[in-house]
């Protein structure tokens, strides 16, 4: 028999990759240092949309394709019964709250050449009219992309392992991948954490903000910066399922959903660079606890959900419970998926920036069918290739420097500066 395809690491991009390996007719072991989807795919928010399409401004239709692939591969998922994803085609809604805001962040989804059909622009008193308890004096405008989906990241991780499972694909949870191991330029297998080897000419790397660790070895290490996002969650008030995600770009990429009948919310003062944490120099915990972000986050936070939705007030003064987990994002803001030209057979997938659960599936596939085949028949695999960066060491905070501009906005405005 011939030795088996072996993936590193169980998140969502992880499993999307031994499902579409399996798929692919491949004998495949799926190896994972914890549980089984039990990192920071499990503190996922869990909203997905079309980003490429307005939002995020350095990303293309190759996004847009595979961001679409995810949307449809969750409504798939969704009907397969593996389990309940908490699948809701609910939209998402980007609001401003100052008139500046409007014309900085609403222009780029009407004049965007890949803006989707019934996508629209709202005034106020349309916004509210499709976002339960949302005060529309709190806000300038806003602009709806109606195929915007809503899952549970939990629960929809939890059915994909089950999915995996049932195309054939051995889990190996608990079980730490401490080095590759290659001979004559070729990779052969993985060692893990008790010294034995699992054999494999083919092995995908999909372990996150753990991969330069055991890509150094090899004489690459990829520009990436390990960050640890926050999200808090409050009690149940009531709050109706059909929430649209909201977006609020002008207050610090504030984000909102309904969770359980209550909120789920998150922005930038809850995130942070790990070199700038107080352990900068340790391996970053699966689940990190980080109550020092959470505290600034919702002293920023608070007073501007409440303006939005009133009828949260209660809510939020209560008890809220927060999530925290480690994401990766790469010098250029874009993924890195194929082939380390260090050693043959080896694929990374990785550097999900803070998207990992909208682009998994179809980073996935991508990295599925160049393990296979060489190609890929989804989006521009050389927008991804692992090589379009030079091998050399880049510090983390020298990624951060080299980031685009998160808003158009701001790069236009860099732009005229220089």
């Amino acid at each position: 028999m011939s030795s088996p395809v072996v993936v590193v690491g169980a998140g969502i991009i992880g499993l999307s990759t031994a499902w579409h390996l399996a798929g692919l007719g491949e004998r495949v072991v799926l190896v994972d240092g914890g549980p089984a989807a039990g990192g920071t795919t499990t503190a996922g928010a869990g909203f997905v949309g079309l980003w490429a399409a307005g939002y995020a401004w350095y990303w293309n239709a190759s996004e847009r394709d595979v961001e679409q692939y995810g949307i449809d591969f969750y409504r798939d998922l969704s009907t397969a019964g593996h389990g309940d994803t908490g699948y809701r085609r609910n939209g998402n809604v980007w609001l401003t709250v100052t008139e500046q805001g409007r014309r900085d962040h609403i222009r780029p989804f009407e004049e965007h050449p890949l803006r989707p059909e019934g996508a629209r622009t709202l005034t106020p008193d349309q916004a509210a009219d499709l976002v339960p308890g949302l005060d529309p004096s709190a806000v300038t405008a806003g602009f709806l992309h109606p195929d915007g989906i809503q899952i549970s990241a939990p629960d929809t991780a939890a059915a994909l392992v089950a999915a995996v499972r049932a195309r054939g694909v051995e889990v190996r949870e608990h079980t730490p991948v401490t080095a590759l191991e290659a001979r004559d330029g070729a990779v052969t297998g993985v060692r893990t954490a008790d010294g034995s080897v699992i054999a494999a000419s083919r092995v995908v790397l999909a372990a996150g903000s753990w991969t330069n660790t055991l890509l150094e070895p090899l004489g690459r290490r990829l520009p990436t910066v390990r960050v640890v996002a926050s999200r808090l969650v409050t009690r149940p008030f009531g709050l109706p399922g059909t929430l649209p995600t909201l977006m609020l770009p002008e207050l610090e990429g504030l984000w909102i959903r309904e969770h359980r009948g209550g909120l789920t919310y998150g922005a930038g003062p809850g995130y942070e660079p790990l070199y700038a944490g107080p352990e900068p120099d340790a391996a970053p915990d699966r689940r990190p606890v980080r109550p020092d972000l959470v505290d600034r986050m919702t002293a920023y936070l608070h007073p501007i959900v409440a303006r939005l939705l009133p009828g949260a007030s209660d809510a939020l003064a209560g008890r809220e419970t927060a999530t925290q987990g480690v994401v990766s994002m790469t010098a250029d803001r874009n993924f890195v998926v194929g082939p380390v030209p260090e050693l043959a057979g080896l694929v990374v997938a990785a550097g999900d920036n803070e998207s990992g659960v909208t682009h998994g599936p179809g980073l996935g596939r991508i990295a599925a069918e160049l393990t296979v085949t060489g190609a890929t028949t989804l989006g521009d695999a050389a927008r991804y290739a692992p090589d379009r960066f030079d091998a050399a060491p880049v510090a983390e905070d020298e990624v951060v420097r080299r980031m685009p501009a998160r808003r158009l906005v701001d790069h236009e405005r860099a732009e005229a500066r220089a």
